[in-house]
């Protein structure tokens, strides 16, 4: 859901793999983006936790707004949109 937000300005996508151990099952799915710009992967050795992981994920992001999303979490098409939308408005 994410590869399919309909945003038009620069997005990144940084999807962090917490030490999962069955990182050969999901590998198939890391190389279909794996051409997409938007697109980095960070695999961590160890499982540290979700909180460690979204600070991985944060610390190489350079963008004024941050999302945080579970692996499970389908998004609307214009949810990207939106958020960025409302951002923009001081109230």
């Amino acid at each position: 859901s994410i590869a399919s937000q309909d945003y038009a300005g620069k997005m990144q996508v940084y999807v962090v793999d917490d030490g999962s151990a069955n990182r050969d099952v999901v590998a198939p799915v890391h190389r279909i983006y794996a051409s997409d710009p938007r697109f980095s992967f960070i695999l961590l050795a160890n499982n540290v936790g979700k909180r460690k992981a979204q600070i991985a994920a944060i610390r190489s992001s350079s963008g004024d707004l941050v999302l945080n999303v579970d692996s499970d979490t389908i998004l609307a098409a214009d949810v990207v949109t939106k958020l960025v939308l409302k951002m923009h408005d001081p109230g």
